[in-house]
């Protein structure tokens, strides 16, 4: 039966029952039972509570002396009513019904053993872990050639693990292949840029010259030009028909004239046939030129004037798209200039991140220790298994992924978890005892030295503990569990009785007390 320890009131009544027995000389015979101390909230400081009980003897006496003249009339009523009770007192919250005679029990309240144990899990942590985890920042294939085996131990800078390199070895070539074109592409570009700069200007204004000169020729054309060729095809058809009637009227006046002789001479007959061929020209000029009028009226000069409106409209369309485009056309030389100046930034920000990731494969220990697979969670080891599959040769690791731990031995400590109902006997300080799983004979001492000021899971708190580890603990490491037990209440003299006579005052229940016989 669970004992809890007894309170102040408690005590003395037990103490005045028991001296009030001995000098009347009636001898109650102890009740058998398991006995029961009552509970304190505070077990550390139950250890100075019997010393100041006795400091106070006069107040604490005072207690029982109220409670007499309440026994003394009840006792002279029930004698004059009846020798045995006919009606029940009026009970207390749990206390002993005294109907129909029946005697309560009694027991006599003796000094004895009271401890409180609390009783834990929990495992052996090194003080020390480094975890060894890769945390590249632009490669991803990580493929293992060779791997330190787990439980080995190793100095600080003794390689872990050896990575394939040949792949990121030709990524950062081709990388630095890829910068300097960058580089070639972008002062191609500025040349490009600084020559658009100085021929935009130039190229608006010849489009706006073009565009002048366009419509001033289209003017001259429709008021000069045009009329002008109208006049010389019709004037050079006129010229043709005079010098045809020239050449015509010449050859009647010569053919008259070499009528009247009988006959013809050598020579008149050349002047005819010279003056006849002088007419066939003319007629053949005439002919000419009326097609040359035809052909200038109606085709040259309207197609003439078509094509220069055409132009007009060109040289308008050509401006506008040049007041239009150039200037949108330098502007995105510009950014296209400056986005080859970022994407060089970036190729040169992912070759060092490259060239970093490659320094990072390879890995080196970062201290002294011992060589676990996985890592070290709250006291437990975990991913050893997989980490050997990652580890062997032609394994992978992947990124942000602890794969290795370095563990110093020594210091050790124990982590436990506390369930929400002991975490009250725990404080900073509190000493106990560990046990190893292992090692069951081996007694290690330990001190809480850190208790967590929340839970960690639902009904459990975390703690730390110190421990002293010293030659007999050589077989002891980093992941072994072990059992551990606290005494944080212990009084060798501790007064105590059954729960059963601890009683509840019926309007305070956090008043008991216990009925004196």
């Amino acid at each position: 039966m669970t004992r809890f320890v007894l309170t102040l009131g408690c005590f003395l009544i037990a103490f005045a029952l028991v001296a009030e027995r001995a000098a009347v000389g009636e001898s109650a015979p102890a009740a058998e039972e398991p006995e029961a101390a009552a509970e304190n909230s505070e077990p550390a400081a139950e250890k100075s509570e019997p010393a100041a009980e006795k400091s106070e003897p006069a107040a604490e006496k005072s207690e029982p002396a109220e409670e007499k003249p309440e026994s003394g009339p009840e006792k002279s009523e029930a004698a004059e009513k009846e020798p045995a009770k006919a009606e029940a007192k009026p009970q207390p919250k749990g206390g002993p019904s005294e109907a129909a005679g029946e005697k309560p029990d009694t027991h006599t309240v003796k000094p004895e053993l009271l401890k409180v144990e609390v009783s834990l899990s929990g495992n052996f942590e090194a003080q020390s872990v480094t975890e060894i985890v890769l945390r590249p920042e632009a490669w991803a294939n990580f493929k293992v050639l060779k791997a330190v085996e787990h439980g080995a131990q190793v100095e600080r800078g003794d390689s872990l693990v050896q990575f394939e390199l040949e792949d990121i070895d030709e990524a950062i070539a081709d990388q630095r292949s890829k910068l300097d074109l960058s580089k070639l592409a972008i002062q191609q570009s500025e040349k490009s840029l600084a020559i658009l700069e100085a021929t935009t200007p130039l190229d608006l204004t010849a489009a706006k010259r073009a565009k002048l000169y366009g419509d001033e020729d289209f003017a001259r054309f429709l008021k000069i030009d045009r009329p002008m060729s109208e006049k010389v095809a019709n004037f050079d058809v006129e010229m043709s028909e005079a010098y045809l009637e020239y050449q015509q009227e010449e050859l009647r006046q010569l053919e008259k004239m070499y009528e009247a002789d009988d006959l013809t001479e050598e020579t008149e007959e050349i002047v005819l046939k010279r003056q006849r061929d002088a007419v066939k020209r003319a007629e053949f000029f005439l002919e000419q030129d009326k097609l040359l009028r035809d052909r200038t009226l109606q085709s040259t000069l309207p197609r003439r004037e078509e094509g220069m409106k055409e132009s007009t409209i060109r040289d308008d369309l050509t401006l506008d798209e040049a007041n239009a485009t150039l200037p949108l056309a330098l502007q995105r030389s510009r950014l296209e200039l400056e986005k080859l100046k970022a994407q060089h930034h970036k190729d040169e920000d992912r070759l060092e991140k490259l060239e970093a990731d490659r320094a990072m494969m390879e890995v080196k220990a970062p201290s002294d220790g011992v060589v676990y697979y996985g890592r070290f969670n709250r006291g437990e080891w975990s991913g050893a298994a997989a980490g050997a599959e990652k580890l062997r040769l032609g394994g992978s690791v992947a990124a942000n992924d602890v794969f290795l731990s370095i563990v110093k031995p020594r210091p050790l400590v124990v982590r436990v978890n506390v369930p929400e109902k002991e975490i009250h006997q725990l404080h900073r300080g509190l000493k106990g005892e560990v046990r190893p799983t292992g090692y069951p004979e081996m007694k290690l001492a330990a001190t809480v030295a850190e208790l967590g000021a929340i839970p960690f899971n639902s009904g459990s708190f975390e703690a730390r503990l110190k421990v002293s580890a010293g030659a007999q603990a050589q077989g002891l490491v980093p992941g072994m569990s072990c059992s551990v037990k606290f005494v944080p209440y212990l009084n060798r003299k501790a007064l105590t009785v059954p729960p059963s006579a601890v009683h509840t005052d019926e309007l305070d229940d956090q008043k008991h007390f216990v009925m004196q016989v």
